[in-house]
């Protein structure tokens, strides 16, 4: 619905538009015989006074929102009616939306608001007595011109009015101001029209001409002058703002005496479109730019170009003054969907995936830095909980300093000898549901705090994966497990057993180092020791991953797939990976029983395994019924609470004997 209503609302200005021209034109017609050279000089002036300004535009990566035109236009329309305005005003709005190449939605809605705004000035007069000008450019007085003031007076409200109408139905913000560019370039040509147009009625012919040029020369100079100030605030890539012109728009916003006596309510988006890292990282930073200004232009014409800016690398970010809870909800699902469609360039389509995040001023601070690092928070929240938009939660912070707690307590057990006893490892079978034999195990790191108490694994890993302490972690569990490995070799129980692995450690050159020393410092075989990471990690560096991979397993280490069906791995990848082994998602297995697509999913999964060789595992079995009906699948391995629940190796080894004999 929010997509509709800006439509609908240009639909209809532009049949208004269209109605009025309609009117208009044979009028116009009318008048062309004995129309004087004063009309034809301000209808060439009007029609040709914004290309060089659209010219100008285009390559100062800026887009005026107001035109000059007016100034002549209203002219004519004060000393010869409204319809050959609104004639000359259609065409000179067309030149000027084609010399700024405005997309044709917004190159409608500048010719119809301005053709409207034509008629609302011709209403003003009617009510209020008719044109003070009887005969254009003859004995104009100072009453006169003095009456000419409520149709400028008219045409400027409906401008604005119509101006923030639109911005309002496109759910972009509704501010008690208007932001500052849109407000500078109205007010300069409203000036304009304030200094111009009343001298030029009392101009006749082509003398306006010499009259209007340095007005507008001057008009123009101080425009240009302030939007070079805003340029040195701007981001060079997009154009957007950087970090000190969101800090000036923030505090336009939030530093006036009486805004901080009654702090008006305002929302910070931050807008992550993290995808297109891996154009940078396959295409060329060339490309990725491209990516990232196309990006940036779609935000920049929704929400205006002093409401956005980018920071730095993905991150974007929306100023939305006087924005409810709600409504900063509402507007930054419109902003994801803005970026959800592919950004399509020399026929490549990328996605960019974006993620948004919420803060609210003053609740979740007033500081645009406390601002921007809460709304990243909830963004990261956000993806996490795989949902496009989070609003920032007071305990995010608490989340953030728990993960901070967790990482040095972490790091100083790995340290120390004595804090290595906090750390264990615990072993869930993996069996051969044709005959229920177990073939081996996976390793499992459990670490409970001597204050804190057992740690979950899910907070663990989100608290450590993108640090050293995660390395340190895998190398303290390879030689735990390659360890118990051997101990299990002496007493006759020759097995493989799975250790998960980050993405972080794949990127590791050291992670092969790590596994070669535990292999000759406990004497197993590399086979025993199959590696295992999540489908996930192939979407972040496929290349890289694949490399690091054919390493591994060149050096006789297995290698497993986890999580495999959830959506990030394909066929074709599979192929480049030297894979040993597949897990099936547990989403699959747990409603194998009653759902027909899980059953095709496990039955392809499995057909492709046997087909390239390898074993296929079925993850999260919890009942007697499931086991059964996937054993009827030759070769395919059960894990699961039902087959064996994770277990120290002091209860691994009865579990053992007892399945083996059995």
């Amino acid at each position: 619905m929010q997509q509709i209503a800006p439509t609908v609302f240009v639909s209809l200005l532009a049949v208004s538009a269209g109605l009025l021209i309609a009117w208009a034109v044979p009028v116009t017609v009318r008048l062309l015989p004995d129309a004087p050279a004063g009309f034809w000089s301000l209808s060439l002036l009007a029609v040709l006074v914004d290309v060089p300004v659209g010219a100008l535009a285009r390559r100062a990566r800026i887009a005026p929102h107001a035109t000059l035109s007016p100034c002549f236009t209203l002219v004519i329309f004060l000393l010869w009616g409204a319809a050959p305005a609104i004639v000359v005003q259609a065409v000179a709005g067309t030149v000027s939306a084609l010399s700024r190449r405005l997309p044709p939605g917004r190159a409608v809605f500048l010719i119809a608001r301005l053709v409207v705004a034509l008629a609302v000035a011709e209403l003003a007069i009617a009510l209020l007595g008719g044109r003070p000008i009887t005969h254009p450019g003859v004995d104009v007085t100072g009453r006169d011109v003095l009456g000419l003031m409520p149709a400028i007076a008219a045409w400027a409200t409906i401008t604005l009015g119509l101006i923030v109408v639109g911005r309002w139905m496109s759910a972009i913000e509704v501010s008690r101001f208007l932001p500052s560019s849109l407000r500078g370039d109205l007010l300069g040509a409203i000036a304009a029209m304030v200094l111009v147009s009343p001298l030029l009625t009392a101009v006749p012919g082509w003398w306006s001409v010499a009259v209007a040029l340095p007005l507008l020369a001057l008009n123009q100079i101080w425009r240009d002058q302030a939007r070079s100030r805003q340029r040195f605030q701007r981001e060079p890539v997009t154009g957007l703002l950087d970090r000190s012109g969101l800090q000036v728009g923030l505090a336009s916003l939030t530093e006036s005496d009486v805004v901080r006596a009654h702090p008006r309510p305002l929302a910070i988006v931050f807008i992550n479109i993290e995808a297109v890292l891996e154009v940078s990282r396959s295409l060329g930073r060339s490309m990725y730019e491209q990516v990232v200004a196309v990006a940036a232009r779609r935000l920049r014409h929704a929400f205006g170009d002093d409401r956005v800016g980018r920071l730095a690398g993905e991150g974007f970010v929306i100023l939305l003054p006087d924005a409810s809870r709600q409504r900063a909800r509402e507007i930054a699902a419109n902003a994801v969907r803005l970026l959800d469609d592919p950004v399509e360039l020399d026929g490549i389509p990328f996605d960019l995936h974006p993620v948004a995040g919420i803060a609210m001023s003053p609740e979740h601070g007033r500081d645009l830095a406390t601002l921007v690092e809460n709304a990243e928070l909830a963004m990261v929240d956000a993806r996490n909980a795989g949902r496009p938009t989070e609003m920032y939660r007071a305990t995010a912070s608490d989340v953030t300093q728990h993960r901070l707690d967790i990482l040095t307590a972490l790091g100083d057990a790995l340290r120390r000898p004595a804090g290595h006893s906090e750390v264990v490892m615990v072993y869930q079978p993996q069996v051969d549901l044709a005959t229920r034999r177990p073939v081996g195990v996976e390793a499992l790191v459990r670490w409970t705090h001597p204050e804190w108490g057992p740690v979950p694994a899910g907070e663990l890993i989100a608290a450590i994966e993108s640090s050293h302490i995660m390395h340190m972690l895998t190398g303290h569990v390879v030689h735990h497990v390659a360890g118990q490995l051997a101990a299990w070799n002496d007493i006759g129980i020759v097995i493989r057993a799975s250790v998960n692995v980050s993405v972080n450690d794949l990127r590791d050159d050291g992670l092969l180092q790590v596994l070669q020393a535990a292999v000759a410092a406990t004497g197993i075989h590399p086979r025993q020791l199959m590696l295992e990471i999540t489908e996930g990690a192939l979407a972040t560096d496929l290349s890289r991953i694949t490399q690091a991979a054919r390493a591994i397993t060149d050096a006789g280490f297995a290698l497993s797939l986890d999580d495999f069906g959830t959506g990030y791995a394909s066929v074709q990848q599979l192929r480049h990976l030297p894979l040993s082994e597949i897990k099936i998602d547990r989403s699959y297995v747990s409603d194998f029983l009653s759902n027909r697509a899980s059953q095709a999913i496990v039955h392809s999964v499995h057909g492709i395994g046997r087909t390239m060789g390898i074993v296929v595992v079925a993850e999260g079995i919890e009942d007697d019924t499931t086991t059964r009906a996937l054993a009827q699948l030759p070769g395919i391995i059960g894990q699961g609470w039902y087959l064996g629940e994770p277990m120290l190796p002091t209860d691994f080894l009865p579990w053992w004997r007892k399945h083996v004999r059995d």
